[in-house]
């Protein structure tokens, strides 16, 4: 079989940058966006995929497990890969859409998008996990941790790109089944991390849908009884009000003197006319 470099490679042109089809990235350097299109291209050759056809789902999670182990040679943690897999085929997605736009319909809007793909295909390709605390649990699970070289590294691939990754070649030798056993065993952890803090989400929640049901009762209502354990009963204070009310009615006729106690202070308590008419007789 010949090599790719004598075979005819898959090219398209996008407005005045063309896009040729490629089987790996640059040693040393991160890929940019363009990088990952024309690697793209190379997986969904049909002579590269072989008779059965490749999906762009399948092409994109093989290059988004490429572009992981290409991240982690230069000691550097990337987002999970489906994730990864997303950003490729919603990039792919808009470069076809560019490339199969008719020229009838090739107006000023289309020039101006094609423009700024093309200018933003010389980027880095960003899948860099920025988020600290993951991070920090990617490096202890792993053990591999990043210094301040592999920092300024980082930050210059995504604006000038001038420097390069030394130890790039060396690191590249290891055994390809232990960066997948590495990669794999990431994965994992993150799915594991995932499921924590969903389980937590999930508890905060029942403690607070508890915490609003108890706001509406009553501290004698939310005590339990303790007729079990053979102390007074607790009851909420309508049922307090209600057996003093019952108890006061099942109990026998209340002296004359204590019958304004529970009498309204709109009625005039019994004896009261006779009093007035004794003070007017005096």
């Amino acid at each position: 079989m010949e090599s790719l470099d004598t075979e005819v490679r898959a090219r398209k042109t996008l407005r005045t940058v063309e896009y040729v089809e490629s089987s790996g990235f640059a040693q040393g350097i991160l890929p940019t966006r363009k990088d990952v299109i024309q690697n793209m291209l190379y997986l969904l050759q049909p002579k590269r995929a072989g008779q059965a056809q490749r999906s762009k789902e399948d092409a994109a999670q093989l290059l988004a497990e490429h572009l992981q182990e290409h991240w982690l040679v230069c000691n550097l943690h990337t987002i999970a890969s489906q994730s990864i897999k997303k950003l490729i085929l919603k990039m792919y997605e808009e470069f076809t859409r560019l490339y199969q736009t008719r020229k009838q319909r090739q107006n000023k809007g289309f020039t101006d998008r094609a423009d700024k793909f093309n200018e933003s295909s010389e980027k880095l390709f960003d899948i860099f996990c920025t988020d600290a605390q993951m991070r920090n649990k990617l490096e202890e699970y792993s053990g591999i941790k990043m210094t301040s070289i592999e920092w300024k590294f980082y930050e210059d691939q995504r604006s000038e790109r001038k420097m390069y990754y030394e130890d790039f070649t060396d690191k590249q030798e290891l055994k390809m089944m232990e960066r997948r056993q590495k990669i794999q065993c990431l994965e994992q952890f993150r799915k594991l991390a995932k499921e924590e803090k969903e389980g937590n989400k999930a508890k905060e929640m029942k403690f607070k849908s508890e915490e609003q049901s108890d706001e509406g009762t009553s501290v004698d209502e939310s005590c339990p009884a303790e007729e079990e354990n053979g102390g007074p009963p607790a009851f909420s204070l309508r049922d307090r009000r209600k057996r003093r009310c019952t108890a006061t009615a099942a109990s026998g006729a209340m002296p004359l003197e204590c019958q304004h106690i529970r009498m309204s202070i709109r009625r005039v308590r019994p004896g009261f006319y006779e009093t007035v008419e004794k003070v007017k007789n005096c």
